[in-house]
């Protein structure tokens, strides 16, 4: 599980070549890598000290609804810290994009986001940032080319509520100004807002037989990449990403994506000029 590895799911499932990594330690790092080797997602953690936490969703049927349950984040050392840099400094050479997802572990490393956002724009890799609270706010500042928080995030991070057409506003413009390209800030099943190269678009998801919600963020990120590495339209694009989550949400395992689902149910995208 985990943001990350939701995304290089999804993309692989797209067909694309990815690399998971990050940090992992412990039994639970050493159950993690089985996982993704039995599902051949190719990975490359730096191992640290402590033990990966473990997080638990509850899912209800009656009414629909999940309930996640995190162990306290591990603590890490700034060796690992700095060998993680370091580890995908070195790949970035190879990669056509970045995804940075989820938030830091332990206090102390808000800056991490900031330098392998950095090392990627040397490198003249896209970064598509998913994180809030403080590693957001530092991150915003390397200018990642591609956002996607949600209501919540955006709140706690910023003080806007995106409910709030003025506040919206100030919200996207607060995101456009660190030179995002594309920025999509989510709100549970309530339309999307996305703000793009200039343009700003409301989209709302086609309604969906709902299975589990888990992930479809992460798959939405996943989306976004394999259409933007293939140069898609920007309203295609955009509608393509958003199929993605919904179907996403259909099924039971997170990280969730076929080709053809996604293909079937992007037209049904409602994709209005704000």
């Amino acid at each position: 599980g985990g943001k990350g590895i939701n995304v290089s799911r999804a993309l692989r499932n797209l067909g694309e070549n990815t690399l998971a990594t990050g940090f992992i330690g412990g039994y639970t790092g050493a159950v993690i890598r089985r996982l993704l080797d039995a599902e051949k997602i190719p990975h490359d953690f730096v191992e640290i000290a402590a033990t990966t936490r473990i997080g638990f969703t509850l899912m209800e049927t009656e009414p629909p609804r999940q309930t996640a349950v995190f162990e306290p984040g591990h603590q890490l050392q700034a060796r690992e810290v700095a060998k993680l840099v370091e580890r995908v400094s070195e790949r970035l050479p190879q990669c056509r994009a970045l995804a940075l997802c989820g938030s830091m572990p332990c206090e102390g490393f808000d800056h991490l986001y900031v330098d392998l956002i950095r090392a990627a724009r040397q490198a003249n890799v896209p970064v598509f940032l998913d994180s809030y609270h403080a590693p957001l706010r530092h991150g915003l500042a390397a200018g990642p080319n591609f956002l996607k928080p949600n209501r919540d995030e955006v709140l706690n991070t910023f003080g806007f509520d995106v409910r709030r057409p003025a506040e919206l506003q100030q919200a996207g413009a607060q995101l456009v100004q660190a030179g995002a390209q594309y920025i999509f800030i989510t709100d549970g099943e309530q339309p999307v807002h996305v703000f793009a190269n200039g343009r700003q678009y409301v989209a709302t998801p086609p309604a969906i037989d709902y299975v589990n919600a888990l992930g479809s963020g992460d798959t939405m990120v996943a989306a976004f990449l394999y259409g933007w590495l293939r140069n898609m339209p920007e309203e295609e694009l955009i509608r393509f990403a958003l199929a993605a989550g919904a179907v996403n949400a259909a099924h039971d395992m997170p990280g969730y994506a076929n080709l053809a689902e996604i293909k079937a149910l992007a037209p049904r995208v409602h994709l209005q000029r704000a």
